[in-house]
């Protein structure tokens, strides 16, 4: 772990500063921040980057993987920029389903890694179904729900499901937060899920119904609701640069979170599925976006060279906010007496260096 660092920019988690002496001590507590003249060792210092939504990268499926994999994992993220993050699995049948989590939660508990705890995106979805089985997707069950491992931090729900008030008030009193995903809701059950506690849409404009002047789409409800966080992947492909642009125009300075949602696009679960990359994305053999190959930072990176957003905003939408939904604001900061991840970044806002806090408590 760094003992000083002298930044050229500063991003703290909230506000960008300039010229700055960061000093931590060996355990990687930040001891003090000043204001420096010194010559600068990087161009810019952040919190470590936050994902809360993360199935894999290279041939690592989260799904299938073991606990030398989990470790292999969270090192290619780790020098990618990516310090936090929640292993994310897709909908399958329930019972390999809660197989799979309980696996990855045993991993989890004996394993010193970045990953914070685990999504889970489906199967209690609704008509836009994505890359995700139809066949696979069902109504909301409560007692599953009750019977989560505790590393289950995040949800993916769809509005128009039957019981979706009763499955977030659960989650909610499990401390899982819930996002509203693959979805053609109504506006009304899309804000009376909002009203129950959901604090989330996942990946804004993918796997939902759009916007339209005339027509209440999901994605028109996330951008006008101030109670609910929007997922982004602004990888530039699942979004386009004036999407980007518009969605944090809409939402505001923390109410955007970038994520990756990569994918293992070269396990043997890409080469069953046939996926093959296209234009730097993984896709079925349809053409179906099937997740990203694209690191967070990078979707940092594209948002502000290719979309125009500020510095401050699109690294706190890959800091901060995550953090904030997940209850796990420690993570997303760099203060004062608080244990440090930090990234470092180049001129060209490319990472230069990744250090990580040295102890994390889960809860």
């Amino acid at each position: 772990m760094l003992s000083q660092v002298v930044t050229e920019r500063f991003f703290d988690g909230h506000a960008l500063h300039g010229p700055t002496l960061l000093h931590l001590s060996e355990d990687g507590v930040v001891e003090a921040v000043e204001a420096s003249t010194r010559t600068p060792d990087v161009y810019l210092v952040s919190p470590g980057l936050v994902d809360v939504q993360m199935n894999g990268f290279d041939d690592v499926d989260v799904a299938t993987a073991s606990r030398e994999d989990v470790q292999r994992l969270d090192a290619a993220l780790l020098d990618a920029g990516t310090t936090s993050w929640l292993g994310t699995i897709v909908t399958a049948p329930l019972p390999s389903m809660l197989e799979t989590l309980q696996r990855l939660d045993a991993h989890l508990q004996n394993t010193a890694t970045g990953c914070v705890g685990l999504h889970v995106e489906g199967p209690f979805l609704g008509a836009a179904v994505g890359a995700h089985r139809p066949d696979w997707i069902v109504p909301i069950d409560l007692e599953w729900i009750e019977s989560l491992p505790n590393s289950v931090k995040l949800i993916t729900i769809a509005p128009e499901q039957q019981n979706t008030i009763q499955a977030i008030q659960l989650c909610t009193a499990k401390g899982i937060a819930v996002s509203l995903g693959h979805s053609r809701a109504t506006r009304q059950q899309f804000h009376d899920a909002v009203n129950a506690g959901a604090r989330m849409v996942t990946h804004l404009f993918n796997g939902m119904s759009g916007v339209h002047h005339r027509d209440d789409g999901v994605a028109l409800s996330a951008l006008t609701n101030d109670a609910v966080v929007a997922g982004l992947i602004a990888d530039l492909v699942h979004v386009s640069p004036d999407a980007v642009s518009l969605a944090f125009a809409a939402k505001g300075r923390d109410s955007i979170a970038l994520v990756s949602d990569s994918v293992a696009w070269n396990s043997e679960w890409a080469k069953r599925r046939g996926v093959i990359l296209r234009d730097g994305s993984p896709r079925l053999p349809d053409g179906t976006l099937a997740g990203s190959s694209t690191p967070l930072a990078e979707c940092v990176r594209r948002s502000i060279v290719g979309c125009g957003v500020s510095v401050p905003d699109a690294l706190r939408a890959a800091t901060s906010t995550p953090a904030r939904v997940l209850g796990y604001p420690q993570i997303g900061t760099v203060a004062i007496g608080q244990s440090a991840s930090l990234v470092c970044f180049d001129e060209s806002l490319h990472v230069s260096q990744t250090h990580r806090r040295l102890v994390f408590q889960r809860g």
